[in-house]
């Protein structure tokens, strides 16, 4: 009988679309180790839901911040870390917090990127690149510090994306379709618009309005509206003034992570912002469409997925900014009109 004598804890990024990019890596550390060692998912609640149906995880430990019921404290975690055990904690996030708690587990190898003052907390240190790479190799080197480089050379494996889903999901998403009659999968296009990271990516509402109106009538596509929480009201707007009976929003269906995954999983394409659900959309194979405003298109490469970029290639970009635009004009963002975005959705959907 085969016995694994190894524990690792792998710290999960905290946003959405980091999560996803760091599935190659997670995938190439269970390919390799996995007959040895039992990976623990250690990560924010809806982040760990994003991987549920996944083969890689044995076990889950939630952590939050804010409001965290007693077993999701800081406190708490350090001392289940403590209690588990584990030999080798791999740290995504690349915050100094995620450092401490590893140490303050007695995780005896701690292995993370040299940044935020936190070497003295890492056992393996890995040296942050010289320049930008993408996220998805970011992680990728982080792995290697464990695996000794033998991530597969083969773009198609060491770059998928992949996420899974559950019965649950699933029968969640018949239960979307019939709730909003939509038709096939194949006639859907799904809209994000928003993004939970920074509201200098957002697109404009009357923009949004503008191209589901050309998508319902020049495509005869249904056309949903993704939204989180703090979106519905926008969301039922977009629906109500674009004034066409195939344009639908998700903000009366329940608005979690299992929403948003099995509708991003069945749509045809999917328009988004650089935000979480465009990397969602990618891991399970779906051709997707970004509107790159302030962020980098190095930072979301990946020759495995089938992507469109909508961009101005302005001076001023990337600039990262969060909020406001640096330069006080946001080109980068208004200069994408609808009618540059349908064209790039006709190319996609004609492919």
């Amino acid at each position: 009988m085969n016995q694994k004598s190894k524990k690792i804890c792998v710290f999960l990024p905290n946003w959405l679309g980091d999560a996803v990019m760091a599935t190659p890596a997670i995938r190439c550390l269970y390919e390799q180790l996995s007959s040895t060692a039992v990976l623990t998912a250690l990560g924010r609640p809806h982040i760990l839901e994003l991987f549920d149906g996944n083969p890689w995880f044995e076990h889950s430990i939630p952590f939050q911040l804010k409001n965290a019921p007693p077993e999701q404290s800081q406190y708490h975690i350090i001392r289940r870390l403590k209690r588990e055990h584990f030999d080798i904690a791999l740290l995504l996030p690349n915050s100094f917090r995620s450092a401490l708690i590893a140490w303050f587990g007695n995780i005896s190898q701690r292995i993370g990127y040299a940044q935020w003052g936190r070497s003295l907390f890492l056992s393996s240190s890995v040296k942050i690149p010289a320049h930008d790479i993408p996220l998805v190799d970011y992680y990728l080197n982080l792995v290697n510090a464990i695996t000794g480089e033998n991530t597969p050379n083969n773009h198609t494996i060491r770059y998928r994306l992949e996420l899974y889903t559950t019965p649950e999901e699933e029968k969640l998403g018949d239960d979307i379709w019939n709730n909003l009659g939509l038709r096939s999968p194949e006639k859907v296009l799904i809209l994000n618009v928003g993004s939970a990271n920074s509201i200098a990516r957002n697109w404009s509402q009357d923009y949004t309005i503008e191209l589901s109106q050309l998508v319902a009538d020049q495509l005869d596509f249904d056309v949903l509206i993704n939204c989180g929480p703090d979106e519905t009201k926008t969301a039922r707007e977009i629906v109500t003034l674009a004034k066409r009976k195939r344009v639908f929003s998700l903000a009366d269906q329940p608005l979690n992570i299992h929403t948003g995954k099995i509708c991003l999983k069945r749509a045809r394409l999917t328009v988004s912002t650089d935000s979480g659900p465009l990397h969602i959309a990618s891991a399970f194979g779906k051709p997707t469409l970004v509107l790159l405003g302030p962020t980098s298109k190095t930072y979301i490469a990946n020759p495995d997925i089938n992507r469109y970029v909508v961009t101005q290639h302005l001076p001023c970009s990337p600039c990262y900014a969060k909020k406001k635009c640096p330069q006080k004009h946001h080109r980068c963002m208004k200069e994408l009109t609808p009618q540059l975005v349908f064209e790039k959705i006709q190319l996609a959907v004609n492919q």
